[in-house]
């Protein structure tokens, strides 16, 4: 949904989003192409982000509502019409099947990119977000072109992203906040930095992982160059954090 403000920015691109939602979810569809067409649940997932004395925590509500969308053919079409497909599962719930069966119909070249925050979620019974592992980055990963991940997802996120590149065909790229961000390929390490802006001229940064993976996908799509779609999402996500994430305005001539 986030990514979706983020695309219509660029004006020749069309989003279609595959998810389970319920009732209370549609006020915020307006003007946004979602599948399938009518609720498929009852409550939709929530997270909810809770801050005390400069500490932030999360808990999530309606678990057991999230479920990886079975493929129909109206699903089918639009993955056959794609040139970018985001997988981003909210909380461990896509199997290695699943995946495969979306890769299965996707057309040749079509960009895959993984956002695999929700694996590395767990949960207590108060609804507490917990740190997991992601025990499933060896079956999941060889299926993808990109993993995006934040430094904040494992206290060793950048060693796992390095591993995963000399060990699969996968390009992980970790988002550093205000350092920008670090690609691997093939082992090899390509720093892509970002010019910082001061945190007092800062009026929001939510949402500036999925502003940098939007952007870096698209411009990959574009370049097949890292380097380039490093620069051109850094300096997206920089032009953001000077809205109101609801109010993002960005000058592509810019960003040239």
């Amino acid at each position: 949904m986030f990514m979706n403000r983020i695309f219509k920015q660029f004006g020749d691109c069309k989003v279609s989003i595959t998810t389970s939602y319920g009732p209370d979810f549609i006020k915020y569809l307006n003007r946004v192409i979602v599948f399938p067409p009518q609720p498929n649940c009852d409550k939709t997932l929530v997270y909810e982000n809770v801050s005390k004395a400069g500490f932030r925590a999360q808990k999530s509500y309606n678990r057991d509502r999230a479920f990886a969308v079975m493929l129909d053919n109206s699903i089918i079409e639009v993955l056959h019409q794609a040139d970018i497909v985001f997988f981003a599962p909210q909380q461990p719930i896509y199997t290695k099947s699943y995946i495969e069966s979306v890769v299965d119909n996707l057309k040749k070249g079509a960009l895959k990119v993984l956002l695999p925050q929700g694996f590395y979620r767990n949960f207590d019974s108060d609804n507490n977000v917990l740190v997991r592992e992601f025990s499933e980055a060896k079956e999941i990963l060889p299926l993808m072109d990109i993993v995006i991940v934040s430094e904040q997802d494992s206290p060793d996120m950048v060693q796992q992203a390095k591993g995963w590149s000399s060990s699969m065909n996968v390009m992980p790229v970790v988002t550093l906040g205000a350092k920008g961000a670090i690609a691997f390929k093939k082992g090899g390490k390509i720093l892509l930095p970002a010019i910082p802006v001061p945190e007092e001229d800062i009026i929001d940064s939510v949402g500036s992982g999925d502003i940098f993976s939007a952007s870096f996908a698209y411009k990959y799509k574009q370049t097949n160059n890292l380097e380039e779609a490093g620069r051109f999402a850094n300096a997206v996500a920089r032009q953001c954090l000077f809205y109101k994430s609801e109010d993002i305005k960005i000058d592509l001539s810019k960003l040239q």
